[in-house]
């Protein structure tokens, strides 16, 4: 199998390490990933300026080929596919150094180059753990993928979206098949030599038992199956019958 790695946190970070050697596990690994830090950026595209690709000679050992851009985490994904040319049957992204649950998968730049592989209808996986969490990672990645595999949870057209226990559990309970749930960000901003900083924290919600959230924070490894398609259907078999012609 033909895997593409890639991340948004960028090429030298610590978590795209990981996968990449456990990737190399399961098949041929490619890498294609951010210069720099791209979290938060979403699956936004780099249309208005040129981007940059660099083939990366060295900096992995055992990969078929690495490339760092001056893009983003959706840009990776089309740049492996569409100039590079590779031939990709899976696509890992991460290890994210931060949770990406609920509301957060909205930003998230990790999961974005997951959705963006979905669009073209490659399985994808994204990755993450709390923030400095890699203990959990080095001891749990490699049998989280094989389970995921052996169970064919990746297909196309579908996200696998896998979040490590939260601090300050060190290992998981075990697997929990998770819904999205809620984890919303409140900003604040700090102004500073004419500059505004956007800080903030999480506010605290309810969660369900069945959500990501609830099962990370009970020390699970969540997995959850998300979409592209963000049509509300229960809305639109209320509104489907409201069609107007007439002006």
């Amino acid at each position: 199998m033909n895997i593409l790695v890639t991340n948004d946190d960028g090429i030298h970070a610590r978590g795209i390490g990981y996968l990449i050697e456990v990737a190399k596990n399961f098949g041929k690994v490619y890498v294609v990933a951010p210069k720099t830090q791209q979290s938060a950026i979403s699956q936004g595209l780099t249309i208005h300026e040129p981007l940059q690709i660099d083939k990366e000679e060295g900096l992995f050992t055992g990969v078929e080929a690495a490339y760092s851009i001056s893009g983003k985490p959706a840009d990776c994904i089309k740049v492996a596919l569409e100039y590079l040319r590779f031939d990709i049957d899976l696509v890992l992204s991460g290890v994210n150094d931060g949770p990406n649950l609920g509301t957060d998968i909205l930003y998230s730049g990790t999961v974005a180059a997951a959705s963006e592989a979905c669009v073209f209808r490659i399985p994808s996986i994204s990755f993450s753990t709390d923030f400095g969490s890699f203990d959990i990672v080095e001891k749990e990645l490699e049998r989280t993928l094989q389970y995921i595999l052996i169970e064919k949870l990746a297909r196309s057209g579908l996200i696998v979206n896998v979040n490590f226990p939260l601090n300050p559990h060190e290992e998981s309970k075990g697997i929990r098949i998770t819904r999205q749930g809620k984890r919303i960000f409140s900003a604040k901003f700090r102004h500073e030599e004419g500059k505004y900083w956007q800080e903030g924290n999480w506010v605290q919600v309810t969660n369900s038992e069945e959500s990501d959230v609830y099962a990370t924070t009970q020390g699970y490894t969540s997995i959850t199956p998300l979409g592209i398609d963000r049509t509300d259907y229960k809305q639109y078999e209320e509104w489907k019958d409201k069609d107007h012609f007439d002006w």
